[in-house]
């Protein structure tokens, strides 16, 4: 198995995770799990795929467990809805939706924030036993989210059943027991997961470049404890995840040839734990409240080649309230505070120069400045929303609002207004819109923090325009058709190269701010989504993407295409009840190529001992159109009398080579295709064991 090479667009650091995250691209495409094989409808959920709360286009949880190639796994099942994309091949690492940076999402579980939702290898932490529903909003949505600047990912668990259960999951890739009890009063459940890939990896890797230092593992846990009572829940809720790999290159391989600091291998591990209480009440006036108390704990250990080290802890302790209350027939107001006071501990030392997004190369050898981190420092943020459904007439409503925000680090104060509205301007017909403006800190402190950033930076902002079509054919099809436009500004931007500033000195240079907020972008585009609930034993959707997304540095005024940018993204999903054994899944998808930076030659360079690559423009050429099958059957069975669901995938049916980058040799004189994974087939069951 080939590995993917180093992604040096990116800062060392996220760069270091994509070479980590390749070595497991096998175990994620082998994913395997099943569904609930009882046939109880108590899991049929919804999930919202994008819209306004009067109109969305829905498709059932349950469905998208069972969507071919996602492993059972319902937010992996995100990356065929529409305007979704991913920036390492299938759908590893975090979704980047509608030409943002996956680092500016938000994502939020059972009402409060969590570290991460998505592992190194691009499953989710979440079990499809605890998974009710989850919400994608893709642009213009409401004022109650708030530090966020792309789209919001927001899953829901299920309340515990009044039941006692215990599952056991087990594939080739994961094991994980879940377990439940309860009755009408109070219940909880606990669902813990392991991977497996970590045992038998090495046995499937023909590199001989590398070895594994610490191999690709991880694991997650989330559990619920809840009590109702009258009008009253209140649940106690734990959450966590942990990731860890390594990797060390021989002397003489074509990384360390390109980087000498590779020599010294990567490390990375990350987790973090999560702990909420969260109170829900019905009032008799029709008012609802949510108040959720949490603690939130990510620690993270990096270490690249022998000169970068950073370990690094942050502690949240936060805040949210919303509250929801119907003043009139026409009137809904909502409102609520946020408020998260975050602890930030680093230590390390750094030698990598500054790194964006912006760059198509950004080695760890080339830095000039070392760099000793012992900091503490807190952020504590403020926010508070208002806004106020308004039926203006019975076809026809709007919801203004708006956030107030404020930090004590960035002493920055936004109030950004939002609206949506909605027009049912005929029976089957509609007309959605959303405005807004949006902020958010990135979560990665490094471009912010005293020693390794610019303590003056502000927050990157955006504004998203949206408009769609909306079509109720029947009560089993759907269709949406929206448009968008996202304009993004004071964007991250590293200190430029040295021949940007003949000037200056090298020590002039280096007192330079490392970064700045002087990148803008936007984006643009169309989306079709069809959804077809379950007729004649079958039921599926399909979107239709075509956008547009380009980044323009400011300091040197260059426009490119962003690396998300791939023109057109097609989805066709389909499952059919073949018989009451059986059930068959496929899922076809089709993309535009992902954008790379071509190298058009190279030079030795004696003070790194190594050859320096000679770039075209930035994200100049396209990597050809992509395309694959995914295909999966279910059925359900007995093994001693337990209820069990068995499982089959295959994954890239037909065996398309699709090119997912090019690896160069040492001396950059040649390259060669990373291709995708050829056709895999894996399977998995679940025991219902109570």
């Amino acid at each position: 198995m080939k590995t993917p090479a180093p992604d040096f667009k990116r800062h060392p650091i996220a760069m270091a995770l994509a070479v980590l995250s390749g070595l497991t691209a096998l175990p994620v495409w082998a994913e395997t799990d099943s569904s609930d094989a009882s046939g109880s409808d108590q899991n049929i959920e919804e999930i919202v795929v994008t819209g306004q709360k009067e109109s969305l286009a829905q498709v059932k949880t349950e469905r998208l467990v069972k969507v071919a190639g996602a492993g059972n796994d319902p937010l992996r099942a995100i990356a065929s809805l529409p305007g979704v994309t991913f920036t390492n091949g299938r759908g590893g690492g975090e979704p980047a939706v509608r030409g943002s940076s996956p680092q500016e999402n938000l994502y939020i579980v059972d009402f409060l924030p969590v570290g991460y939702v998505f592992h190194v290898d691009g499953t989710s932490i979440l079990s499809d036993n605890t998974v009710q529903d989850f919400k994608l909003d893709s642009a213009g949505f409401g004022a109650e989210y708030n530090n966020v600047s792309a789209a919001v990912i927001e899953a829901n668990s299920r309340d515990p059943y009044a039941t006692s259960q215990a599952i056991l999951d087990l594939s080739l890739l994961r094991a994980g027991v879940f377990l439940e009890t309860g009755d009408e009063d109070d219940g909880g459940f606990l669902s813990a997961r392991q991977s497996l890939f970590q045992y038998y990896i090495k046995n499937l890797m023909d590199e001989e470049d590398f070895e594994l230092t610490t191999v690709p593992e991880f694991y997650d846990y989330q559990g619920k404890y809840q009590w109702r009572w009258d009008q009253d829940k209140i649940s106690f809720q734990v959450m966590g995840a942990r990731d860890k790999a390594g990797v060390l290159f021989d002397e003489d391989s074509d990384e360390v040839e390109q980087d000498p600091e590779l020599a010294g291998g990567i490390e990375y591990y990350g987790q973090f734990h999560s702990q909420g209480l969260l109170w829900e009440r019905f009032y008799d006036s029709g008012m609802t409240q949510k108040v959720g108390l949490y603690r939130l704990d990510q620690e993270f250990r990096f270490r690249l080649g022998r000169n970068n080290r950073i370990d690094g802890n942050t502690v949240d302790q936060g805040l949210r309230t919303e509250f929801s209350h119907a003043v009139s027939a026409d009137h809904t107001l909502m409102w609520g505070v946020q408020v998260v006071d975050r602890d930030i501990d680093a230590t390390g030392k750094l030698q990598i120069p500054p790194c964006d997004e912006f760059q198509p190369d950004c080695r760890a050898s080339t830095g000039k400045e070392e760099l000793i981190i012992s900091e503490h420092f807190d952020v504590l943020n403020a926010d508070a929303f208002v806004s106020d459904e308004w039926a203006v007439t019975e076809a026809f409503t709007v919801t203004p609002g708006v956030l107030y925000s404020w930090d004590d680090y960035t002493e920055q104060e936004f109030l950004q207004p939002k609206l949506q509205t909605r027009w049912q301007f005929l029976d089957d017909w509609a007309l959605n819109t959303g405005y807004g403006r949006y902020h958010k800190l990135p979560d990665d402190f490094f471009s912010y923090s005293p020693t390794t950033g610019n303590k003056d930076l502000k927050q990157p902002e955006s504004t998203h325009y949206e408009l769609g079509v909306e079509y109720q054919h029947s009560d089993s099809l759907l269709a949406k058709l929206d448009f968008y436009y996202k304009t993004m500004d004071s964007l991250i931007l590293a200190r430029q190269d040295e021949e940007i500033y003949p000037d200056l000195s090298e020590e002039e240079y280096l007192a330079l701010p490392r970064y700045t907020n002087d990148a803008t972008g936007r984006a643009y585009g169309v989306e079709l989504f069809v959804n077809k609930d379950i007729t004649d034993d079958w039921y599926g959707w399909l979107s239709v993407a075509y956008s547009r997304t380009f980044r323009k540095n400011e300091v040197t005024n260059e426009s490119f295409r962003y690396e998300t940018d791939q023109p057109l993204i097609v989805n066709l999903v389909a499952n059919y009840q073949w018989n009451d054994d059986w059930n068959l899944g496929l899922k076809w998808r089709m993309q535009s190529g992902q954008l790379i930076t071509p190298v058009e030659g190279a030079y030795f360079d004696p003070d790194q001992n190594a050859y320096q690559p000679v770039y075209g423009d930035l994200n100049s050429e396209r990597l050809p159109m992509q395309h694959s099958l995914d295909v999966r059957a279910d059925r359900g069975i007995e093994i001693f009398n337990m209820p069990t669901d068995l499982y089959f995938e295959a994954i890239n049916l037909y065996g398309q080579n699709n090119v997912e980058g090019y690896e160069y040799n040492g001396d950059y004189s040649s390259r060669e295709e990373v291709k995708a994974l050829p056709t895999i087939f894996s399977f998995g069951f679940k025991i219902h064991m109570i």
